[in-house]
């Protein structure tokens, strides 16, 4: 038996009226998913503490020592160039590094969003793309975080908008512009041009099919590159490298090939468990339209262009920040079902009730706000070595967190000390905020070798992404008498080179040898598997914090 059934039916279409004049509105969907993504930017917006180590750089640089970490050496500390340099003129304007680190991420976000909507094929592909982007907790999580991955973020779209788009002329080339997205990929991060490798390789193919392969399309191509060519000849020359310092730092270990692929299947076990919608969902979206008979080939797409990442993460052995190293294949997964996917109505029901029972059910998720506790994120590494890097800091540099005792956000902006040390070169590890904080008078030993040119030659080992060097005999005089006074010969050598890399005058001829043989040659990393290690010298500085230890008893690792 029904009760007031014409009440009933009212109601109903009263809702079903409403629904049809909201999706009426122009770009509903794009102000609905802007709204959502600013709620969630609130909610879980923060800083990680490697961000420091390249906010530490720009900081230099606005004081005038130039793009270095330690102002004694010439070191390329950081993976992300490219969000350098965009920082550095607006930090110099306003010192405020983490409003900056906030806001440009915010934007990058904005940006993302509207190429989204430009590549998605109807509202309800939008949505659901966006739905499932929002549900990650991976994908959310490093929207933010002060690394580069937001504004990889923005290119990755802008790339993929150009590479689907429909040209109206036929004799318009695509190549110039991805070849310049592709370019500033690689200047934001070298291997983040893996997801481009297979789709730039396909588009080339057919263009030069086409025989829309011409000089003027070349030219213009290698114009487009010119931005990454002059990237490299500014490392070659002022670094004395083409490659970072943390790349030697992170693969100059003593594991083995095959305890690096089980690093890497235990990253994709702790992705499955940590953040399961990021690989479940682009499945079952196929599954369901395979039943539903509306099979979507283009969804294999986002697989494919992704394999080259997904196997890169194998043979690093992923990563120690839990899902980073997945948000591009994440990504890569929600714009090819807003670009490939036609949805019916069953398809539609399908995949909502799945994410809906998913943000509802996993409490990660990041619709679900963070803990008010700060106790409940006590940092615990597992033997892994795999963290979630956010669940540790939020509590320090969540913006939400801002006027709260225990943020760091008033004091990195003030510049105020959160640490003291006694050693003018300190010995320590987590560099970022202790870095950042001491400012450029310190010279900073970093026994995992990320800002160390000598260090991250020697082989290390240890947890996944932080291999621990024992200091040299000498080393640590060196520092302090601005001179060589390492006592094993073949060493001694050795670091001399590394000297006039880092330290020695930019146009003294004697660089441009050493250059490919550090580089390319015999000495790209230290031959030798053991030195003669100082002991006393090898452990951790003592670091006093300046704020009451009760609040910050779990923070340094």
């Amino acid at each position: 038996m029904k009760f007031f059934p014409e009440w009933e039916r009212e109601r109903k279409y009263n809702l079903v009226k409403f629904l049809e004049r909201i999706n009426s509105i122009r770009y509903s969907d794009l102000i609905l998913a802007i709204i959502f993504f600013c709620y969630l930017s609130y909610q879980h917006a923060w800083i990680s503490d490697d961000a420091f180590i390249s906010f530490r750089v720009v900081d230099n640089f606005a004081n005038g020592y130039g793009l270095r970490w330690n102002i004694a050496d010439r070191v390329q500390v950081f993976t992300n160039p490219l969000l350098v340099l965009l920082l550095l003129f607006p930090y110099i304007i306003w010192n405020d590094i983490a409003s900056l680190s906030f806001i440009t991420s915010f934007f990058f976000g904005i940006g993302t969003l509207l190429f989204l909507k430009k590549i998605a094929r109807s509202k309800t592909s939008f949505l659901i793309s966006v739905a499932f982007l929002f549900s990650s907790k991976a994908f959310f999580d490093y929207m933010y975080s002060g690394l580069e991955n937001s504004l990889n973020y923005l290119i990755q779209a802008a790339f993929f908008y150009f590479f689907w788009k429909d040209y109206r002329s036929e004799k318009e080339s695509k190549l110039p512009i991805l070849t310049f997205l592709v370019s500033l990929a690689i200047i934001s991060r070298m291997d983040f041009v893996l997801i481009f490798v297979i789709p730039s390789i396909y588009c080339f193919w057919k263009e030069w099919k086409e025989r829309r392969i011409t000089q003027k399309t070349v030219t213009i191509s290698f114009l487009a590159s010119i931005p990454l060519i002059l990237w490299f000849l500014f490392a070659a020359v002022y670094y004395g490298s083409l490659l970072p310092n943390t790349y030697y730092a992170k693969t100059n270990i003593t594991d083995s090939l095959s305890q690096v692929f089980q690093q890497g299947f235990l990253y994709y076990y702790n992705q499955i468990i940590w953040d399961p919608i990021s690989l479940i969902f682009l499945p079952f979206v196929f599954v369901l339209t395979l039943f539903f008979k509306n099979k979507q080939n283009g969804l294999l797409i986002g697989f494919l262009f992704s394999l080259p990442y997904l196997i890169y993460i194998l043979l690093v052995g992923g990563d120690f920040m839990a899902g980073r190293f997945f948000t591009y294949v994440i990504l890569m997964f929600g714009l090819v079902i807003a670009n490939a996917t036609e949805f019916g109505k069953k398809e539609v029901i399908g995949v909502a009730g799945l994410l809906l029972f998913y943000n509802l059910l996993f409490l990660p998720s990041p619709i679900h706000s963070m803990p008010k506790s700060p106790l409940d994120y006590v940092q615990n590494v597992d033997g892994d070595g795999i963290v979630d890097e956010k669940r540790y800091y939020f509590h320090r540099t969540g913006f939400q967190k801002r006027n709260e005792l225990a943020s760091l956000l008033k004091r990195l902006k003030e510049k105020s000390p959160i640490y003291t040390v006694k050693e003018r070169i300190p010995r320590i590890s987590n560099i970022g905020f202790i870095g950042f904080s001491l400012g450029p008078k310190y010279h900073i030993v970093d026994h995992w070798a990320l800002p160390d040119p000598l260090l991250s030659r020697l082989k290390g080992k240890g947890r996944i992404g932080h291999k621990i060097r024992w200091l040299p005999k000498g080393y640590m005089e060196s520092l302090e008498s601005n001179s060589n006074m390492i006592t094993e010969e073949p060493l001694r050598e050795y670091y001399e080179g590394i000297r006039i890399l880092t330290i020695g005058s930019i146009w003294d001829r004697k660089r441009w040898d050493l250059f490919w043989k550090y580089q390319f040659g015999s000495f790209r990393k230290y031959p030798a598997d053991d030195y003669v290690v100082d002991k006393d010298k090898s452990e951790n500085s003592e670091i006093e914090l300046v704020l009451p230890p009760d609040i910050f008893k779990d923070f340094v690792r």
